[in-house]
């Protein structure tokens, strides 16, 4: 084993695919100019990467555009080597998400998060050295700053190809970068906000809740009352033009807001333009076309009259969808969890419905694919997860939200009412006598079409953090309590056993924290009894970054935990996937589905994959691989030519895919 800090990043990035598109590998370097496209790393169940994001690490909220919060890359397996580090922030708030830029010149890479608090906070941070590059608060950085709700608004983020870190919060979208380009240790700079105009809000208190990238390069987001907008990154603030936009709601202008289907989450994203938002009500796909927005599908779900626990942000289910099936000629769901008191984990087919599939019981909409209800096999008539559902291939994995006893704040006329109680149930996740605990994966079977348990733990506990997937270590992360002590979790993703537990420091909060939060109805009492709490992770999202770190944000900060060893998928296993990469992409390249991705970007893609395959291929000695590699190449190289030139092509796809079918 090498020591993890001290290992090349191109082993832990060139070696699993994340090279940039232009990189080659020894045996055949194609004609074609790639430069331009991103290198999905070499793993299996990988969607495709996308060049509207600024890296394949971890890049978005829960990760990139079909938001399934799974990583191909390492976190720690360790227990006993690994060790936590804690970074405090300033002012009162959490980092949700941590987005990671692509590397700079020198190797270094730069953290990124909204802080949800009343600063209205960006942090930029030092992935090296974990310590704290700028801290941009604008009311001590601009004249006249913009108003910022509290709440969910600018939780969800993303860093594009220019390596901006852009947030979408309560009526507008900034957009931040280095204040001297190239250099992440400079100043952190507004490049631009673009203010939204009134035309795509539902009425004057909506405000924009989710957002992710388009496969093509835009900017979509989903406000908190059931608009859906695009609008291109490149846009002029000044001069917007006439900006896309549909409802999940009709005549939401002039409808009573209590009638409304509210979005509490974030949205997700396909390479084929579909664009997924969830309400309390339904789920929705809508498909971009490059200009329009239309509604494709709409199916409820199940949820109880009355949200069933007060850890929940609205009304519904507490999911962004995540989706499922990455290959073309994969079954493709899209994911949530739904509201009921005992909830089911239930799937939808997201492309067209298959021609002999019926619906799965009386009243079920036919577009439900799987409806199963989860108990952490404890048998529970209650279970409720206020998170997204962490995705790899056909597996889903579940946390548990649901508190024994939670306290319920008296009722009180204050704006801050809910968000109050939303922090008092997230804190209460500290108390082990109130924690939840649960964990469990459930999977959907191509053969019969149905799904079933794979395993369930009632044992661990994960009390509000989003969970993550790393298909490298083959663990399932979580920001853990155990006894009241937080730390990183890691369950076999085959079993569900625990085999990593690496504990947090004290949490211990600064007395200034409590002056800041004592206008919150019963946190300061949740605080006094609870007071190493500044290491409860509150609705953040475990991210999988680079190195084999993972991060999670907390009350007041962020934690990071540092593996003592790298344990990257072997150069044998990524070759493997990188020819079925290149298989589904050739085959992706003659399909008639509707696609922003051109058959000729497809063709260019599949280069791309094969030059990464090369590469491992020889690092692993699979002589086979590398040479069928090469021919495939030739071959697909031919085939771009007579594109281009508008001449026959399929039979230089069909040598290519004959060159690789046969390993």
């Amino acid at each position: 084993m090498l020591n993890q800090r001290a290992l090349p990043l191109l082993i832990l990035t060139a070696a699993l695919g994340c090279s940039s598109g232009s990189s080659t590998g020894a045996g055949y370097t194609p004609t074609t100019d790639t430069s331009d496209l991103c290198t999905t790393p070499l793993a299996p169940n990988e969607p495709l990467c996308s060049t509207a994001l600024g890296d394949t690490v971890w890049s978005a909220s829960h990760r990139a555009s079909y938001a399934q919060g799974s990583s191909p890359f390492a976190g720690p397996t360790d227990s006993a080597a690994a060790a936590s580090e804690h970074l405090t922030l300033e002012g009162a708030g959490v980092p949700v998400v941590m987005s990671f830029s692509a590397p700079y010149e020198d190797g270094g890479r730069a953290v990124w998060s909204v802080v949800t608090g009343a600063q209205a906070a960006i942090v930029k941070v030092d992935h090296e050295t974990f310590e704290i590059i700028d801290t941009y608060v604008p009311t001590e950085r601009e004249d006249s700053p913009p108003t910022f709700t509290l709440g969910l608004s600018g939780a969800y983020t993303a860093i594009d190809s220019k390596n901006r870190f852009i947030a979408g919060r309560t009526r507008f979208v900034g957009f931040y970068g280095d204040s001297v380009d190239g250099d992440r240790s400079s100043p952190i700079e507004l490049k631009k906000r673009i203010f939204m105009p009134d035309e795509v809000f539902c009425n004057e208190n909506d405000v924009i809740a989710g957002m992710s990238l388009t496969y093509d390069g835009y900017l979509a987001f989903a406000t908190e009352f059931g608009n859906l907008f695009v609008i291109s990154p490149d846009a002029d603030p000044d001069n917007l033009g006439e900006v896309p936009v549909v409802s999940t709601n009709e005549n939401c202008a002039t409808a009573d807001e209590a009638n409304l289907e509210i979005v509490s989450n974030s949205v997700a994203i396909d390479e084929n333009g579909g664009i997924y938002v969830l309400t309390s009500a339904a789920m929705y796909r809508f498909d971009w076309d490059g200009s329009e927005l239309t509604r494709a599908w709409r199916a409820e779900y199940e949820s109880a009259d009355e949200v069933p626990s007060p850890i929940r942000l609205g009304p519904g289910s507490g999911s962004t969808p995540s989706l499922m099936g990455t290959n073309a000629d994969d079954d493709r769901f899209v994911v949530i969890t739904d509201g009921q008191a005992r909830m089911n984990l239930v799937l939808f087919w997201r492309d067209d419905v298959p021609a002999d599939w019926e619906p799965i019981g009386p009243g079920k909409d036919l577009r439900i694919a799987c409806e199963i209800p989860v108990d952490y096999g404890t048998g529970a008539s209650e279970a409720i997860s206020e998170q997204s559902v962490a995705v790899r291939g056909y597996a889903a994995v579940v946390v548990n939200d649901l508190l024994t006893n939670p306290t319920i704040n008296p009722p009180t006329m204050l704006a801050l009412g809910a968000i109050a109680q939303n922090l008092v149930s997230a804190l209460e996740g500290g108390i082990p006598e109130k924690a939840p605990f649960g964990l469990e994966r459930i999977d959907w079977d191509p053969g019969t079409r149905t799904c079933s348990t794979v395993w369930a733990n009632s044992e661990i506990s994960v009390p509000n953090g989003i969970p993550s997937i790393s298909e490298a270590s083959g663990l399932v992360y979580g920001a853990g309590q155990r006894d009241g002590q937080f730390g990183l979790e890691g369950l076999d993703f085959e079993t569900g056993e625990s085999r990593v537990w690496v504990a947090a420091g004290s949490g211990e909060c600064p007395p200034e924290l409590l002056g800041i939060v004592s206008a919150l109805p019963g946190v300061a009492d949740i605080l006094e009894q609870v007071p190493d709490s500044c290491e409860n992770s509150i609705y953040a999202a475990t991210t999988v970054g680079p190195d084999g770190t993972v991060y999670t944000g907390t009350f007041n900060g962020m934690t990071r935990y540092l593996p003592g060893v790298a344990d990257a998928m072997p150069a044998g296993s990524q070759a493997v996937a990188g020819v079925e990469q290149a298989l589904d992409l050739l085959a992706r390249s003659e399909s008639d589905t509707p696609t922003s991705i051109s058959e000729r970007d497809y063709l260019r893609r599949a280069l791309v994959q094969l030059v990464a395959t090369q590469a491992a291929a020889t690092e692993a000695g699979r002589d086979d691989i590398s040479a069928a590699a090469a021919a495939a190449m030739k071959s697909i190289d031919a085939a771009v030519t007579a594109l281009d030139a508008g001449e026959p092509h399929s039979a230089d796809v069909q040598a290519a895919h004959d060159a690789l079918s046969g390993l």
